[in-house]
Parts: structure tokens; sequence; C-alpha cells
């Protein structure tokens, strides 16, 4: 009955560690698929305007897509861990997890950080590559890109275009990309209409702004998520140890009772035996005894 007790004991441990398992792998891997789309969503937006960002507006998304990668192999090793019931293992699952939301963490700070100098920062580039609009073809893309993407002209406004030298496009003296529709006149020229009035530095400082908030909230709910991943680690690491302890004691049991039950053949303990008397009678004498 005890052992019957024992058994079902440890069953229902196992079914516990078990559950503790899948939640924390289960929340563990979603967190890194989701670490790694914010940070290659952001990667990405920022690589469609690369000539115009410096480059460490690409340190927060980078760190985000590393730290969701180490999250998958971390996750992997605390499954390793779990599986093969060793608490050193868990226990450095768990210290990575921690250090891996101080790096998400990390992250948050440094995109909120560099929202205080990115208007001066994204004036200096986007002049710099305007001037530069008719001698370098991949910046001249870059820049008709971004203009027609943000519907924007200039890094103030249209006038910008005004002081550089270029090959004209239009009857405006600004590229044909600041312009919403284009027309020809009766001499076969080129006509701006509804040329943009609002400049790229404005529409690029909306979006870093805006990078920058996805990466701040989405590290810090991913983070939350995490800590209770770390906390899962701790219960898991508890219950492997618990396991450990309640297997070594049950040994330990059978043996004492192997040990304090066996008893060799021929010895017997002297306080249980009794002493077997013969005693003769008339309808059965003892052998030998003639008397009767």
């Amino acid at each position: 009955m005890i052992q019957q007790h024992n058994l079902n004991h440890s069953k229902e441990a196992n079914n516990v560690d078990d559950s503790i398992i899948d939640a924390s792998d289960s929340m563990i891997y979603l967190t890194g698929v989701m670490i790694i789309s914010v940070g290659s969503t952001i990667y990405a937006v920022y690589e469609d305007f690369s000539h115009f960002l410096d480059p460490r507006y690409f340190s927060p998304a980078t760190l985000l897509i590393v730290v969701g990668i180490l999250v998958f192999i971390i996750a992997f090793f605390g499954c390793c861990g779990a599986l093969r019931e060793s608490t050193c293992m868990v226990l450095v699952f768990a210290v990575s997890l921690s250090v891996v939301l101080i790096m998400e963490l990390s992250a948050a700070t440094a995109a909120y950080a560099l929202q205080d100098t990115v208007k001066d920062l994204l004036e200096e580039k986007i002049n710099h590559t305007m001037h530069e609009y008719d001698k370098n073809t991949e910046i001249k893309s870059a820049v008709n890109f971004m203009q027609s993407r943000l519907r924007c002209c200039g890094y103030v406004d249209m006038s910008n275009w005004y002081d550089i030298e270029f090959t004209k496009e239009n009857d405006m003296g600004i590229p044909n990309s600041c312009c919403d529709l284009l027309g020809k006149d009766d001499n076969n020229k080129t006509i701006c209409n509804n040329p943009y009035v609002i400049g790229c530095m404005s529409r690029l400082s909306i979006i870093v702004h805006r990078s920058a908030l996805y990466i701040g909230t989405g590290a810090v709910a991913i983070a939350l998520i995490q800590l209770t991943g770390i906390v899962f680690a701790c219960m898991l690491g508890r219950a492997i140890r618990r396991q450990k302890t309640e297997r070594e004691r049950r040994k330990w049991e059978l043996r004492e009772s192997i040990v304090n039950g066996y008893q060799p053949l021929g010895k017997t303990d002297p306080l249980t035996t009794f002493p077997v008397v013969y005693m003769q009678s008339q309808d059965y004498p003892l052998k030998g005894n003639t008397n009767w």
C-alpha cells in the first residue's frame, strides 16, 4: 500500500514537472519568435533608408535579433537540462535568461536615448545625400525612393532643392519624386502637379520615434514574459531537486529493508527461537526406552 502511494506520488510529480517543462519552453520559444520579429521588422524599415540614418540606429534592432537567436539556444539548453533532470543546467538556463532580459532592456534604453539627437543627425545625413544626387546613381535612387515612399520633399521642405545643382527634371526645379502627379505642357516638358510640401526629415524622425516606441514596449512586454519563464525555471529546478531527494530516500529505504530483512540459512535469532521439549507418554514411548 505504501509502495503504491509512493508510486502515485512519483507519477504526480513527473506530471507536474512535464507541465512546467512544456509551459516554460513554449513561453520562451514564443518570446524568441516575437523578439526576432520585432528586430527584423525595425531593421528592414531602417534598411530602406540606410543612406539617411546613422549606423547607431541599427544597433537596437540588431541587438534584438541577436537576443532572439540566443533565446532559442537557451530554451533548447533548458529543455535538455530538464529532460536530463540536471539542476545545474536548469540553473544556468535561468541565469542566461536573466542576462538576455537585461540585454533586451538595454536595447530599449538605447532606442529611447537615440531619439534626442535624431533630428540633427537626420538633417545632416539628408542634406549630404541631396548634394550627391547627381553624382551617385545609388544615392539618387535612394533619395527618389525616400521622397516618393514618404511623400516628402527636401529635408525641411522642397525649397532645399533650389540651392542644389542637379539636372532639372520638371518646371519646378525639383526631382520628379517630389511630385504627386506629373504632366506634360504644350512643349512636351514635364510639369509637377501637387508637389509634396512636407520635408523628409520630419517624416523620417516619426519613423525613428515609432520604431523606438515599438522596440521599447516590445522589449518590456517580452521581458515580463521571460520573467515568468525564469520563475518557472526556478520552480523546475526545485522540483527536480525534490524529486531526486525523494528518489534517493526510496533507494535508501529499499536498501535498509533488504539489509535488515536478510537472514542467513541455519542462523536464527535466539530471542525469537524457542526450544522444543520432547516428553514421553504411555502411548508413544521414546525411542530406546523399554521400561514402558
